[in-house]
């Protein structure tokens, strides 16, 4: 996202953003966004008890850390600790409708799909997919025909499977990183894989999904082709 922004030269501090999801993905990176400078207006959080999702709107931002202190281990925000905190509860799908620069799905799949994807903002810029496969094809060539800058799954959320190729190699090597080294490497490894895949998308006019599959498909044929296996 961070990278994103900068190609598309918005400054972070003048963005806001509506979150899918309050688990580990969408937890950090909201804190990851708010360093930023960003500011998170609504979150959307499954209710145990009630099995059905709800969204928590408040529009002068969401306090990461005081949600987190009302906050089950399921993820479910306590709806009578939110209200009194000043925070509006909405049907769980109303984060999509925020009037934000960006929408993060960062939880479940098919969350923005044929019959709510045109209940996205026209003020909307950038949906960064924290989770896999959150959007349909059929909403996703919405998307693309309304000009959305769009961080796919398979680029935005590859950085947990980077930390275990990490692992890997301080396994194999019996040598040990420490974590300020590890996220510098992660972030290395994240922001040349985004720069790879924009300049792609950029030479050859091409949406930022089918960029990315175009270099996914050439590094899987080429270690094949390496391996004589084709």
């Amino acid at each position: 996202m961070r990278e994103a922004l900068k190609q598309l030269k918005i400054r972070p501090q003048d963005t806001t953003a509506s979150f899918q999801g309050f688990g580990n993905v969408a937890q950090y990176a909201i804190r990851l966004y708010n360093q930023l400078g960003g500011k998170v207006i609504c979150v959307s959080s499954w209710d145990q008890a009630d099995q059905k999702g709800y969204a928590f709107r408040r529009m002068s931002g969401i306090d990461l850390d005081e949600l987190l202190g009302i906050t089950d281990k399921f993820g479910g925000i306590d709806k009578k600790k939110a209200i009194e905190l000043g925070y509006d509860i909405l049907d769980g799908e109303e984060w999509i409708d925020q009037d934000v620069d960006i929408l993060l799905p960062c939880a479940l799949e098919n969350q923005i799909h044929k019959d709510n994807v045109n209940r996205i903002s026209s003020r909307v810029k950038v949906i960064g997919e924290g989770a896999n496969g959150p959007t349909t094809p059929e909403a996703d060539k919405v998307i693309q025909e309304r000009g959305i800058f769009n961080i796919p799954d398979f680029l935005a959320n590859a950085g947990g499977v980077t930390c275990s190729y990490f692992e890997q190699v301080q396994c194999n090597m019996n040598y040990y990183w420490t974590k300020d080294e590890v996220l510098g490497k992660l972030d290395q490894k994240m922001t040349e894989a985004f720069i790879a895949v924009s300049e792609l998308a950029s030479k050859h006019d091409l949406y930022m999904r089918d960029a990315a599959y175009v270099i996914s498909v050439s590094k899987v044929a080429e270690a094949c082709s390496a391996r004589g296996w084709i």
